[in-house]
């Protein structure tokens, strides 16, 4: 997997001063929290929750601008404005675009995490 499809892997790190036992912490905390908020926001569209769905989309796009996901983002923006605009039709379709793309950001994170690019966390 190319991870640089889906994040700038080096404007993450320069971002964070290099410190890669930073990067590891974030992402894996990413890896962690953002089925649950992805599950929040599928559960206000099934409650037609449009508030609820505006953030939870919202903490989704700030948890992937910290990588620099920009189409992950843009995914999500777009979804919390749907929300604030109280359009459920249309968010439907882009709730599942959004599930998508953050998996595509999740398997790019495993990847580098995985391929050994960066160093463990602090202890």
């Amino acid at each position: 997997m190319d991870a640089r499809a889906v994040f700038d892997f080096e404007q993450v790190l320069a971002s964070l001063d290099g410190d890669q036992a930073l990067f590891v912490e974030l992402a894996v905390l990413f890896l962690e929290e953002s089925p649950k908020e992805l599950a929040a926001a599928r559960a206000a569209l099934d409650r037609s929750d449009a508030q609820s769905l505006a953030t939870a989309a919202h903490r989704l796009k700030g948890s992937v601008l910290q990588f620099c996901a920009h189409s992950v983002s843009e995914c999500a923006k777009q979804l919390e404005e749907l929300g604030r605009s109280g359009d459920l039709a249309t968010a439907g379709t882009a709730y599942r675009t959004m599930e998508v793309r953050l998996q595509e950001l999740s398997d790019a994170l495993n990847h580098v995490l995985a391929e050994g690019r960066v160093s463990s966390p602090r202890r």
